[in-house]
């Protein structure tokens, strides 16, 4: 058989994948369930390892109806960052996946705060402490299931996991370490001061490999669950947002991604490793790329293709209408600067949000126009942000995701940008991520670069209006920058009901 496959496994939030590509990156097969999450209590989030592994079986199964399963020369997995579980000697799950939203975790990371100065912790991670990462779980774990703790030899992130059902083998790589808050960003490799601080067992903590690292082969066991061939290679995947940034060949100095989804952020590779530009409170995480001696700055806009969601749901969308749908119809019959109404999109994560400028004329149309506006003013926000840490301006900046099949959100973002926009028809780029983190792993390319020199991308460039973004740009420096830090005391009072 001449014919050369990849395959990809995705385990996101909302729903897992798998997805069958040829060399060049074009799919071949694909398959999608919702991944199963269980709330056994107010504000907890977890998901049931067997599930989970069944949800991929499953998923498995049914591209392999469709795909010549020797054909298949390697296999990778991507997922969710922070959600991992413990494992027993012989690869049992001894605890439930906590989801890296759980908020169970909160109380153990303002404890971290009080006991570790913020700047000497991100000195060592890239990262200001968060409830959403691994140290916290497994020391919630330690603290709330002891048994299972004391018998565990091993913490694995979900595409861990998986990886390891498939081939028997337990690793992890440093995109995924980045996100544990216990990895040394500089030296890749575990902090043993951070690890001794936070008084858990470092023998729990996977041995770390470079993505695309050839892991082990599938199992027997694993070839009579999916259908996979016995022996084929199992490569290291990686922290999702990584593997999809990798697949659009975001991979060199200051070159920038914007993943357009529920949620959008700014990505931007970088050569070395920046922490001594940025301090904790500057909201920019860093961590260590999927691509070779490569790390990365990233921010996001928490709310942004669930800001869309919600205003166009809020607009009167129709029961058999899109909210997606219904905003950019009304938005397009608004003039540029949404005639004086500004939004500010912060929905979620304890944020708040607000509409500025309204008077008796602003209408639907002023308002969803100020939606995309607003949401793209944000994104201009975090760009800056990771330029002054770069200390140049981004090299390019790279579109993918549901938003941006919006053609007018994507005008109006070069416009308030003031720059041209790549436009790539990818859909699946996690996925296509780690299929050829799988490819490099079985050996199919030599390296990264030869995976990514063979794939075939429709690329499309989005110029801006000269005469809009003269005017956005007015908009942004007089009016859009001063409106959170004008509104932070009024929007403290609301949050703790303090009027």
């Amino acid at each position: 058989m001449n014919e050369e496959l990849l395959l990809g496994i995705d385990i996101g939030t909302t729903s897992c994948k798998a997805l069958v590509f040829d060399l060049e990156g074009r799919p071949y097969a694909a398959a999608a369930l919702p991944t199963p999450v269980l709330r056994p209590q107010p504000g907890w989030a977890e998901y049931d390892p067997h599930q989970i592994w069944q949800t991929v079986v499953s998923l498995l199964q049914t591209v392999l109806a469709r795909t010549p399963a020797a054909a298949i020369r390697g296999v990778a997995v991507a997922s969710m960052a922070e959600a991992g579980l413990l494992i027993a000697a012989d690869g049992s799950p001894l605890s439930p996946i906590i989801a890296w939203f759980d908020a169970r975790t909160v109380e153990l990371s303002n404890q971290w705060r009080t006991r570790i100065a913020p700047a000497a912790s991100f000195a060592i991670t890239g990262i200001a402490s968060r409830p959403i990462f691994s140290l916290f779980k497994i020391q919630w774990l330690r603290d709330n299931m002891p048994e299972a703790y004391q018998r565990a030899t091993a913490w694995l992130h979900m595409a861990d996991y998986i990886a390891f059902r498939l081939s028997g083998r337990v690793a992890t790589d440093f995109s995924l370490a980045s996100r544990t808050m216990l990895l040394d960003l500089r030296q890749r490799r575990w902090s043993e001061s951070l690890i001794d601080q936070a008084g858990i067992n470092p023998r729990l903590l996977p041995r770390l490999l470079p993505a695309g690292t050839r892991l082990g082969s599938v199992t027997a066991d694993a070839a009579a669950a999916t259908g996979l061939i016995a022996g084929t290679a199992v490569g290291v995947g990686g922290h999702d947002h990584v593997c999809g940034a990798l697949a659009t060949g975001v991979r060199e100095h200051a070159m920038c991604l914007d993943s357009m989804g529920t949620a959008e952020s700014a990505f931007v590779a970088t050569t070395e490793p920046l922490i001594d530009r940025l301090t904790p409170d500057s909201g920019i995480n860093l961590g260590v790329h999927v691509a070779q001696e490569r790390w990365y700055l990233m921010r996001g806009v928490s709310s942004s293709g669930a800001a869309v969601h919600w205003a166009g749901t809020l607009l009167g969308a129709a029961v058999d209408e899109a909210p997606y749908t219904r905003l950019e119809a009304l938005a397009g019959n608004a003039p540029p600067g949404s005639m004086g109404v500004l939004f500010v999109p912060r929905l979620t994560g304890g944020d708040r949000g607000a509409f500025v400028g309204l008077t008796a004329d602003s209408g639907p149309t002023a308002l969803a126009r100020a939606v995309y506006e607003g949401l793209a003013y944000e994104w201009r926000r975090c760009l800056e942000l990771h330029e002054a840490a770069l200390r140049e301006p981004a090299r390019s900046i790279r579109l993918i995701g549901g938003g941006s099949r919006s053609q007018l959100w994507v005008q109006i973002k070069a416009d308030i940008l003031d720059r041209p926009l790549q436009l790539l028809a990818l859909d699946e780029s996690v996925a296509l991520g780690a299929a050829l983190l799988g490819g490099i792993a079985a050996g199919v390319f030599r390296n990264e670069h030869v995976a990514l020199a063979g794939l075939r991308r429709d690329i499309r460039i989005i110029e801006p209006d000269p005469v809009r973004a003269t005017r956005y740009n007015r908009i942004y420096q007089q009016a859009y920058l001063p409106i959170a830090p004008a509104l932070a005391d009024i929007h403290s009072a609301i949050a703790t009901n303090s009027f």
